[in-house]
């Protein structure tokens, strides 16, 4: 067998003491500083954020104006229902939405309840609306509303409303508690309290108000009756409150409201005296 050439044998010899010394400093290096350990187990990512909360303000919107159209017809004017609805429905939801085209039916005041979520983008919205069938009276009915997120983002009326039932009683509210009063400062304030409701009615209660309470006036037509009565809380100091029932002349009518009166004590070099010093409406139990 031929020799083989002295020059190749170095060039072997050189690139096999390399691949040793290579590999002696690779196991010199695990040595010294030892491959990091395999990661132990990752923490679970964050979750994304949660589905955007169901647009209710803008499904509110879009029942009650469904409701002004689907709720109101007439016989003589067919087509003014199917544009007002088709201009909220989905595609391809017929705009007569079960209507036989007979009858007139006028819609007055609408008002919106609550939403109900649903699946995919889907919701229930119930909507209260006063309605005045052909000549007969007027009454209220409940209607629902269903509602969908389309492409887009923009919300349509999914398919055809269905009416409910309107409750005849309201639940019973909370029971309120006896006030406690103090009757010699409300007798002390009865005038007070009068002659601010008075200005009042006549346009000046920034005359009669403490300085620096802004009350805005009440709206013309409206003239005071009597304030009823004048029931100040017990306290000290000079900032008190109380309640009044005042009764109001409008409409060739009268109502009477109830408000909680604040008074604060304005003293000057001269006198002292009791001002009005906040309003706003109270109840009447």
């Amino acid at each position: 067998m031929p020799e083989k050439p002295p020059a190749l044998v170095r060039v072997g010899r050189i690139a096999l003491w390399g691949a040793v010394g290579l590999l002696a400093a690779a196991g010199l290096r695990g040595l010294v500083a030892p491959p990091p350990s395999p990661a132990g187990p990752q923490a679970a990512p964050a979750p994304g954020p949660t589905a955007a909360a169901y647009p209710e303000d803008a499904a509110r919107a879009l029942a009650v104006r469904a409701a002004h159209a689907y709720l109101a017809w007439d016989e003589a004017k067919p087509e003014d229902r199917a544009r007002e609805l088709a201009a909220v429905l989905a595609a391809g939801v017929d705009p007569q939405l079960g209507w036989d085209g007979r009858g007139t039916q006028a819609v007055g005041l609408v008002v919106p309840g609550p939403v109900i979520p649903g699946r995919a983008g889907r919701a229930r919205v119930r909507v209260d609306a006063q309605i005045a069938p052909g000549a007969g009276p007027v009454r209220w009915v409940a209607v629902e509303i269903p509602v969908a997120v389309a492409g887009g983002g923009r919300l349509v009326v999914s398919g055809p409303p269905a009416l409910l039932g309107v409750p005849e009683r309201q639940a019973p509210g909370p029971e309120h508690p006896e006030r406690p009063v103090d009757p010699a400062f409300s007798a002390a304030t009865r005038t007070t309290v009068t002659g601010f409701f008075r200005v009042w009615a006549s346009g000046g209660a920034a005359q009669a108000a403490a300085p620096g309470t802004a009350v805005p006036a009440l709206p013309e037509g409206v003239e005071l009756g009597r304030v009823q009565s004048w029931e100040a809380a017990p306290g000290t100091g000079p900032d008190r409150t109380g309640r009044a029932h005042v009764v109001w002349a409008v409409g060739g009518g009268e109502i009477t409201q109830a408000y909680r009166v604040q008074l604060t004590r304005v003293e000057s070099a001269r006198a002292a005296r009791w001002q009005v010093a906040g309003i706003s409406g109270d109840d009447l139990t």
